[in-house]
């Protein structure tokens, strides 16, 4: 199956969910718990009250990355719709922090916790402090491994590198080189997503017997725009020969075009692809400046993960141990239906 063909599924349903509305503005009455289809599309737009006012703590990794932000907006909307207090906590990415925030939070007396862990494995400690204080835990965003969890909320990760991986093989198909030199935004060291959606890009070109054809520079950028705009000055001051640019996250891709602007190389170095599909960079794919970005929806998981938490405290105890909200690979082709998506959960 092509490129094109294999992602045409997933563009449909973007279409299809960026049509739908906030939950405020629809006019029926909330549902229940048990009414609530979370296999059906847009379902944590659903209107919906709590059964009580339950006191819900939520830790998210880092909410000076654009997307948490935005994360964290969706969450705090959601919970205000349904009635629930929340108590909130930053890790700023540290997981030592993350451990103190929860157990705060478990002196609290929260009834259940909504956790983004900041490490895929050092996160399992602030599980296990939940699991021992008898707090029901829900996963949103990111899905850190051990412990017992009622449900996670958000996408598969891997998914979006994959998706990167394949728009680099269609460049590479489209360049008619034997060779590509690509600059490789990446996150912050260590981080669960960075890490996981560079093996995503790496296995893909592999599988498709490309691993030896890409010539990687890569730098980590820690998410910053600012900061991925300083890096690829950098590298692009040392060389000029360079086909593409990829990012681990649309912020470090709007930094890098930065620096492509300065340095005279639009058109010539591809701003290619990145992940998250902020306003900007939806802005950017419409005026031709970047190609692509894989979109993820901070309203799903963010919404939806405080939902499920409410639902479960309601009594739903049949919720599928993974509610996952796809990406949307995004072009020219559907930015249009995306960006109504993404001014709404960005506050534009």
């Amino acid at each position: 199956m092509g490129i094109l063909q294999s992602i045409r599924p997933a563009i449909a349903a973007a279409s299809l969910f960026a049509l739908g509305v906030t939950a405020s503005s629809v006019s029926v009455a909330p549902a229940r718990a048990e009414t609530v289809d979370v296999t059906k599309e847009s379902w944590w737009l659903t209107p919906y009250k709590a059964s009580k006012p339950w006191t819900i703590g939520v830790s998210y990794t880092d909410t000076s990355i654009s997307y948490i932000a935005a994360l964290q907006k969706a969450v705090q909307a959601k919970a205000k719709e349904m009635g629930v207090k929340i108590i909130e906590v930053d890790a700023k990415n540290d997981t030592n922090v993350e451990l103190a925030n929860v157990e705060s939070l478990l002196q609290q007396h929260i009834d259940l916790l909504l956790l983004e862990g900041a490490s895929l494995k050092a996160s399992v400690a602030s599980i296990e402090a939940a699991n021992k204080a008898k707090v029901p835990v829900v996963h949103f965003n990111i899905l850190a491994e051990g412990g017992e969890y009622v449900t996670f909320v958000g996408s598969n990760q891997i998914d979006s590198g994959i998706e990167m991986g394949k728009e680099i093989v269609k460049l590479y198909k489209q360049a008619g080189k034997t060779k590509l030199k690509g600059i490789y935004m990446r996150g912050i060291a260590g981080y669960i997503t960075d890490e996981i959606r560079n093996r995503g890009v790496k296995d893909t070109l592999k599988e498709a017997g490309l691993a030896d054809k890409i010539e990687w520079t890569e730098q980590f950028a820690d998410f910053s725009r600012a900061k991925a705009q300083s890096v690829a000055e950098s590298i692009l001051a040392k060389s000029q020969d360079y086909d593409f640019v990829i990012a681990n996250g649309d912020d470090m891709i709007l930094g890098a075009l930065g620096a492509v602007k300065a340095a005279g190389l639009l058109g010539k170095v591809l701003l290619y692809t990145s992940v998250d599909g902020l306003p900007e960079t939806l802005d950017a794919i419409k005026a031709g400046e970047i190609v692509s970005t894989i979109f993820q929806n901070p309203e799903g998981q963010g919404e939806g993960g405080i939902m499920v938490a409410a639902m479960y405290l309601d009594g739903d105890k049949s919720l599928p141990k993974q509610i996952l909200i796809p990406f949307v690979p995004t072009d020219k082709s559907n930015v249009a239906d995306i960006m109504k998506i993404a001014n709404r959960v960005y506050g534009k």
